[in-house]
């Protein structure tokens, strides 16, 4: 049975490589043709049609025309193991990143959705199932210093910056009325994966949202513990302050929303 070619014209609309880019391929000699006719037309076998798809996505995958042809010329199957391996975790390596981007998206979509039905100003008392955080070290140093630290953090645990972070202000403190003396920086973990450092414990919380610009929320931590003796609560834990809508929603700074949960014990 006599063997039947492609033209270049079914190859490109089987392989959806464009004419223009087999033609160069052809002239670099990274992919050529099986046969050319006395007329100069290239013809393909079907068999390439699998070259030219590890080509392509090599391609996409950031490798040169170079490497891809050094690999052509010299490939083996333990050479194909290696190549494609490599390229494998690599692959994985960008899923996990996209993966996080996905879920810094969705967190700060979840957050601005949520400030269109929290009431602003109240104090309200809910049961908090533990939560995983990711928690830097005590700030034993000034506030940009300790900031500094904890973004190293962010980045030594593989984490992709943009996620909201918050702030602990420690019992203590709070008891005192040291409100601007924070005691760690966190973000909020979607699950206790591998980059957990603690737990935001369970338990009975206060919770007040307001609106207010970075590093001005004494007034509204003194309400909230005004409130708290007012309804028989005293403070049993650290406090959590995050924002809802921050500067990257909103350009007026007094129009920041602000979340702050303080763990309390109920004394009636």
């Amino acid at each position: 049975m006599e063997k039947e070619y492609l033209t270049i014209s079914q190859f490109s609309a089987l392989s959806g490589i464009s004419r223009k880019t087999l033609i160069y391929y052809d002239k670099i000699k990274l992919f050529s043709p099986k046969m050319v006719t006395d007329k100069r037309y290239r013809m393909y076998e079907e068999k390439q049609l699998d070259t030219i798809s590890v080509i392509y996505i090599l391609r996409e995958l950031g490798k040169s025309i170079k490497e891809i042809k050094i690999y052509l010329q010299e490939r083996t199957p333990e050479k194909m193991l290696s190549l494609f391996q490599e390229e494998k975790k690599q692959i994985d390596k960008k899923i996990s990143t996209l993966q996080q981007y996905k879920d810094m998206l969705e967190k700060r979509i979840e957050l601005t959705k949520l400030a269109d039905v929290i009431t602003v100003g109240k104090l309200t008392f809910i049961q908090q199932e533990k939560k995983p955080i990711l928690m830097g070290k005590k700030i034993n140093q000034q506030y940009h210093e300790a900031l500094i630290d904890f973004y190293s953090l962010i980045d030594q645990q593989q984490i992709v910056q943009g996620f909201p972070i918050g702030a602990i202000i420690g019992k203590n403190e709070l008891t005192k009325g040291e409100f601007s003396n924070f005691s760690y920086f966190y973000i909020n973990k979607s699950t206790e994966d591998k980059n957990q450092v603690s737990i935001k414990p369970e338990g009975s919380y206060a919770v007040m949202y307001d609106y207010c610009d970075y590093n001005k929320t004494e007034k509204m931590y003194q309400t909230m513990l005004d409130g708290l003796s007012e309804n028989g609560y005293e403070i049993d834990g650290d406090a959590y302050e995050e924002y809802i809508i921050d500067e990257v929603a909103e350009k007026n700074p007094e129009k920041y929303l602000v979340k702050v949960m303080i763990k309390v014990r109920n004394n009636k």
